[in-house]
């Protein structure tokens, strides 16, 4: 009969403190008592459910201003223009553990034997990780259809001419202010404006000092003059949502209501737990899978402040 491979499989030998030469005053086993970061990602992104093995998402842009008409003059035809499109294919991401059979009988603590919060947390952590990639990578490697960085000061409008979302400075009142400018001055791929509204901030944990300052201080915190606080939170209504996956301390970003903008995150398959039990070794088998896929179809309704 051949040999079967242990591979990762939990045995009581490598607990021993549990096992072999149980500790007699254990009081507490430190095991996962510490919860990953809470989710973030469906206050940013638009989550939409996927039945298949891909989505893709294509632009069309409407028609031109209109022209006058010179009496007995043709009225002048327009027709739609075929945008970019985006391709979503999902990915899938899984983990898993095994448990000898002797480990699960004589886990008289239950830490071993039910691991499937650990791997709940871990799923979070992974989720929420590859999710911020795409705001980490937002100047640079995040890109949309047009082939420019999700922010970036030349994106391309399929009418003709050129549109600018990104703010090359550090967090202020100053450049919120511009931001919000650069929201209500948002056009679409005929370069006409749109209706969009900044809904929220989205910044790293080394940034809330400020934002909270800039946004819950009643008169404008730069000067000592008791001007009002024009972007005061209940003013603007904008949103503070602090990610604690972003890795840039300095980058910042200002986005409109989910439903509004394209940053997409299309869930093929949740994360679930599955269990099978082995035949021939009655080890315990526990796998998590979920399949996803995201990314940026449009930079519509999010401006990026790069720090400098």
């Amino acid at each position: 009969m051949a040999s079967i491979s242990l591979g990762n499989v939990m045995l009581r030998q490598q607990y021993t403190k549990m096992f072999a030469s149980r500790l007699p005053f254990i009081d507490e086993i430190m095991f996962e008592y510490l919860q990953a970061p809470g989710w973030v990602y469906p206050q940013v992104f638009n989550v939409r459910n996927s039945t298949r093995a891909y989505e893709e998402i294509l632009g069309v842009a409407g028609f031109g201003q209109f022209s006058e008409k010179s009496e007995a003059g043709a009225v002048e035809y327009d027709r739609l223009i075929q945008g970019y499109s985006k391709r979503f294919t999902h990915k899938t991401y899984g983990k898993g553990y095994q448990i000898s059979m002797e480990a699960q009988e004589d886990d008289i603590d239950a830490v071993i034997s039910d691991a499937t919060p650990a791997l709940s947390n871990v799923a979070r952590n992974s989720i929420e990780t590859e999710l911020a990639s795409d705001f980490n990578g937002a100047f640079s490697t995040t890109t949309t259809p047009d082939g420019k960085a999700l922010c970036a000061d030349d994106h391309i409008l399929v009418g003709g001419g050129s549109f600018d979302n990104l703010i090359a400075s550090d967090f202020s009142q100053g450049a919120l202010e511009s931001a919000i400018n650069i929201f209500r001055d948002m056009r679409n791929d005929r370069n006409q404006l749109v209706d969009m509204d900044p809904a929220m901030i989205l910044y790293p944990p080394e940034l809330d000092w400020i934002v909270s300052e800039v946004l819950q201080s009643e008169l404008k915190s730069s000067t000592a003059n008791n001007a009002i606080n024009v972007v005061q939170s209940n003013r603007i209504g904008i949103k503070q949502v602090m990610w604690k996956y972003l890795t840039d301390a300095d980058n910042w970003f200002i986005l409109t209501q989910p439903r509004m903008h394209r940053i997409m995150c299309y869930w093929r398959t949740q994360p679930r737990p599955d269990y099978a039990m082995d035949f021939d070794t009655g080890n315990l088998k526990t796998k998590m899978i979920y399949r996803l896929s995201h990314g940026a179809a449009d930079w519509r309704g999010i401006v990026g402040g790069q720090g400098q």
